[in-house]
């Protein structure tokens, strides 16, 4: 009788845990403790390892351990920056900085030679960061010297890493050159971001935040010329790489409002990718949770709270996002949203948690906002515009609106953001252009907009003399001189000349050709464009003196208030671009239509005498005997130098390539 087989139990057999020590288990390896062998076992023996049984041990991932030791190391050294320092060396005392000179002011560091000739921080290498106080104002730039060293502390643990990007290497020591030149000359017209944190820990928070810092104070770095070049394009293939590969932080959407600010050079407009990035850095913040801090978990997968510092970070970036955005809305004439809860909170109750330079800002780029949607939502047509009727009754309530605002602010605005100020009133005084009438109201509106356009090319001006603003503010300021120059040469030529200062505006308007070259940072961009179509406007309005009789108006009146300067371009177009009038694109006729033109604005335009230095540098009289020379047999390309020829959107042949929109 075969043996019977005991009856299987219902529940599952479980095999024996197999023993193993601390080591050996962290290792995932066999260990002979399992078998009966002795302790210490033979690797642990061999490795000089504590050999221990834990029953209740647990393998700790090694990757995971790195990147929380990689936070507590962050923490700590973030904590250690909210203390001031206990004493300091008897050498430093002449230089230590108070908590009032913070990012938020003028605080300085001291860079010295080091025999070796690589530059040293003796701030940041021999004392901790400076604490940062919030409430403290941003001192006009007009307070601050070139040879002012910048703010910048850099990291006290290890110096400054050298950095690569495709073929692009920078060493430490010029790493920190360009971050000083980035938060001296830079970043105080838009107060960002944090000067006391190293180049090193902008790295590790964001390449792209680092590498669009890098990408900026490089414009006009002078110890390697051809730096800028090189970049543009490394940079610009990072960003989009960037996008494209979510999740993104904070420092992405403050990476993108850098080169927004401080655009890529490109020769038109319609090729500028400037509205796309900011496009992207809207979606982003609203995505991640900027417009409401408090609530910031709300857009996240995971709980999260927000420190003090990262509250305040997060309100300069939404705020500065805003502000970059309402810019270049307004530049391309649309609309964006007039204001939402954060905005309005860090305007009117919060006064602590951005620099008050960045809440002035805020506040005029607030108004700019108010001004496009009131506009437009009285609109009865394509145009976007209020009935006739009711036009010139809103512009007055607006008018008021801003006068309470510059008189609210006018005590306490630094002359840079005053250029702003005057920037948003010029804006609105687009509008009355766009009334079609001619009333004692509309003509006295007129009037005070031709006053303010001299007044801030005169603003502009001394900032350039003290500050060198031309080469190193950001992108508004170009359009704000763009529009204060075609203001006086709209107005000028039309009916209310015997009102105006004629000579103060031309001297102010070949000012601001001299201003917008000095812009320029690449041959043929927009800066250098824009200052050539102005002395060819200015000349252009020469043939037609009989607009001396009629009103000033526009043509083109869909783009609120960038209306004007889009006119604008469509004249030089029509006059110097072969555009015909019905605005269709066709080649020209011949040669010969070019020609005469040309000729027609040599005998009316500007003499050297009447434009001064700055104007006979821009106004290069290219059409000197182009009649007898076209006579003779000459081509266009024998009278006409080269740099000419390229700024013309059409080629020889009498192609026209520039789309419409495009300047």
């Amino acid at each position: 009788m075969p043996p019977q087989r005991a009856p299987q139990s219902p529940f599952p057999r479980h095999r024996s845990k197999r023993i193993a020590c601390r080591q050996c288990r962290q290792s995932k390896l066999r260990c002979e403790v399992s078998t009966g062998g002795a302790i210490p076992c033979s690797r642990c023996r061999r490795l000089g390892y504590e050999c221990r049984l834990d029953v209740a041990y647990q393998r700790v991932n090694g990757r995971e351990r790195l990147e929380e030791l990689e936070k507590e190391v962050q923490h700590l050294r973030s904590s250690v920056s909210t203390h001031p320092p206990a004493a300091a060396p008897q050498s430093l005392q002449g230089i230590l900085l108070t908590p009032s000179e913070s990012y938020h002011a003028d605080a300085s560091s001291i860079i010295v030679q080091e025999p070796s000739g690589s530059r040293v921080d003796l701030v940041a290498s021999q004392m901790p960061p400076l604490p940062v106080e919030p409430t403290t104002p941003v001192h006009s730039l007009l307070s601050q010297q070139p040879s002012q060293p910048s703010p910048l502390l850099t990291d006290t643990a290890s110096p400054t890493s050298s950095r690569s990007l495709e073929f692009v290497h920078l060493h430490g020591f010029q790493v920190n050159a360009l971050f000083n030149i980035f938060f001296t000359h830079y970043h105080p017209y838009v107060p960002l971001l944090d000067p006391t944190i190293s180049p090193n820990q902008y790295y590790a928070r964001s390449a792209v935040l680092f590498w669009s810092i890098i990408l900026l104070a490089s414009r006009r770095y002078t110890e390697e010329p051809g730096l800028f070049v090189s970049l543009t394009a490394p940079v610009k293939k990072l960003i989009w790489d960037t996008i494209a590969n979510p999740p993104h932080t904070w420092h992405v959407v403050q990476a993108i409002i850098l080169v927004c600010l401080w655009p890529f050079p490109t020769s038109s407009l319609s090729s500028d990718i400037t509205s796309i990035l900011l496009s992207t850095a809207q979606t982003i913040s609203l995505r991640i949770g900027l417009h409401r801090p408090e609530a910031i978990q709300d857009f996240s997968r995971t709980k999260k709270r927000l420190m003090p510092d990262e509250m305040a970070e997060v309100a300069r970036t939404w705020a500065t996002c805003y502000i970059t955005a309402q810019t270049i809305v307004t530049i391309d004439g649309q609309v964006w949203v007039s204001s939402d809860w954060m905005i309005d909170r860090l305007c009117d109750r919060d006064s602590t948690m951005i620099p008050t330079s960045l809440k002035h800002q805020l506040l005029i780029s607030r108004f700019s906002a108010r001004v496009g949607q009131f506009m437009s939502s009285h609109s009865q047509g394509p145009t976007d515009l209020p009935r006739p009727g009711e036009f010139i009754s809103l512009l007055a309530l607006l008018e008021r609106e801003y006068t309470e605002l510059a008189s609210t602010l006018t005590s306490f605005i630094s002359e840079e953001n005053k250029v702003l100020l005057n920037g948003i009133g010029l804006q609105l005084y687009v509008f009355y252009l766009l009334e079609e009438s001619d009333s004692d109201t509309r003509k006295r509106g007129l009037i005070r907009a031709y006053s303010m356009s001299i007044s801030t090319i005169a603003i502009i001006n001394q900032l350039e003399a003290l500050t060198d603003a031309m080469a190193y503010g950001p992108v508004s300021y170009f359009r704000i001189i763009s529009l204060a120059a075609i203001f006086i040469l709209k107005l000028s030529y039309s009916n209310l000349g015997p009102y105006l200062d004629l000579e103060t505006g031309k001297r102010s308007f070949n000012s601001a050709i001299a201003l917008t070259r000095r812009i320029s940072i690449e041959d043929n961009d927009l800066p250098g464009r824009m200052s050539k179509i102005l002395t060819q406007l200015w000349s252009a309005q020469n043939i037609y003196r009989g607009q001396r009789d009629k009103p000033p108006g526009l043509r083109l009146k869909t783009r609120l208030a960038a209306s004007l300067v889009h006119d604008s371009m469509w004249m030089w177009r029509e006059q110097f671009g072969g555009q015909p009038r019905s605005g269709t694109n066709t080649p020209l006729a011949s040669r010969g239509h070019f020609t005469d033109n040309r000729a027609m604005e040599q005998r009316g335009g500007l003499s050297a005498r009447e434009t001064g230095s700055a104007g006979q540098e821009a106004t290069t009289n290219f059409s000197v005997g182009m009649e007898d020379a076209c006579s003779d047999g000459l081509t266009l390309e024998d009278v006409v130098d080269a740099e000419l020829l390229a700024l013309l959107p059409f080629s020889l042949d009498g192609e026209i390539f520039t789309a419409p929109g495009g300047c």
